[in-house]
């Protein structure tokens, strides 16, 4: 074999992506090795995945191939998904929500997520989905959600501090849904829909491309937009109260629009500009181009559409089928006052201007880094 030809392995992954601070955490490497029962790399519970048994490694370079950031694929990927900067296909965009009042006001912004997962489940098209949960205060997790209640609990972003947990755990806005891929992979489970940020779409896509196990249950990929985020501890914690005078105890929930909000129990809220987060965002964040999750079946996100709406971009499709047949079966609306040409048109743009953003970000994160 010519050393051009020669696989790149874990080993690279580490040099190339880990060791630079490139690393998303978003649990491809790990979901694809777990499933093939290798056992070679876990996920850390700080950091990059790491060997756990580097004899059992095969060298076999798929890790290197799925990881989001090595950009292996990404040409196939354009093509297939008819990619166009900065945005990527838009078969539609629209500003929609949940019907059920118990979703909207449990929802970060519109509960259409939540809603279009019902109508998959209701109608047997999904033996389940990948969703988050939360787990503490600022913390979430992966969770297999079968059932409609179970999506319901998951939805949005509300906090129970207490004071036997604050300041007891690091607070993560990132949840590394991909390696809940090998928890669900099984002969009863052929068709699931995965929740993700862009770079978890990414690598489902990349091992979707090369027919690796366990992407073939996945049946939809409901992306989210994604432009930072979080990861601090209780000393980083306590400075963020001091320098914008709160406490995290009576924050009920969070957001991500044009900057950082946080909702107080009291019906207050806290804008915070993303320029005074840097010092708590994740470092592999800013090496992301991806803001609006340009590989999903429907892409969602708050920016752009008014408070309790949902902003949605319909990629493909399978994503444009099921778009459709929820809002005809009534799990989601679209408010017409909201859905102007005008309305739809500000939409857009905003999208494109985070878009351009992110795509100058990583640009500038990797010449820093000389890679």
């Amino acid at each position: 074999m010519a050393k051009s030809e020669i696989i790149k392995t874990f080993e690279d992954l580490i040099k190339e992506v880990h060791e630079p601070g490139l690393c998303g955490e978003c649990g491809g490497c790990v979901s694809f090795c777990s499933a093939g029962e290798l056992k070679a790399i876990e996920m850390s519970e700080s950091g990059p995945p790491k060997y756990v048994n580097e004899d059992k490694c095969l060298k076999c370079g798929i890790c290197y191939f799925i990881c989001p950031q090595t950009h292996v694929l990404n040409d196939q990927l354009n093509k297939k998904f008819k990619y166009g900067p900065p945005l990527g296909n838009q078969i539609k965009i629209t500003s929609c929500h949940a019907t059920s009042e118990e979703i909207r006001n449990r929802a970060t912004d519109g509960g259409a997520v939540t809603a279009i997962l019902g109508y998959l489940l209701d109608n047997k098209l999904i033996d389940g989905a990948i969703v988050c949960k939360r787990k503490g205060p600022f913390n979430r997790i992966s969770f297999f959600a079968t059932t409609n209640e179970e999506l319901v609990e998951a939805a949005g972003s509300h906090y129970d501090f207490s004071s036997q947990v604050v300041g007891l755990e690091k607070y993560n806005t990132f949840i590394a849904t991909n390696i809940a891929l090998k928890k669900v992979m099984g002969p009863d489970l052929l068709n699931i829909a995965v929740v993700g940020t862009p770079c978890q779409i990414n690598s489902i896509r990349k091992m979707q491309e090369l027919s690796i196990l366990p992407a073939h249950i996945v049946k939809y990929t409901l992306g989210l937009f994604c432009y930072l985020n979080f990861s601090f501890n209780d000393e980083d914690r306590k400075k963020l109260e001091e320098k914008f005078n709160f406490k995290f105890e009576d924050v009920e929930s969070m957001n991500i629009r044009e900057d950082l909000i946080l909702y107080f129990k009291n019906k207050d809220a806290l804008h915070i500009e993303f320029s005074d987060l840097k010092e708590i965002a994740r470092p592999a964040c800013f090496a992301c181009s991806d803001f609006s999750n340009i590989y999903a079946d429907i892409s969602f996100g708050g920016l752009g559409s008014e408070e309790k709406l949902t902003t949605t971009i319909i990629r493909t499709k399978i994503g444009e089928k099921i778009y459709k047949n929820a809002l005809n079966k009534g799990y989601i609306q679209e408010p017409a006052e909201f859905n102007t040409a005008a309305k739809k048109s500000e939409i857009l743009e905003k999208v494109k201007d985070f878009s351009k953003k992110k795509i100058e970000r990583a640009e500038t994160t990797l010449q820093n880094k000389n890679l």
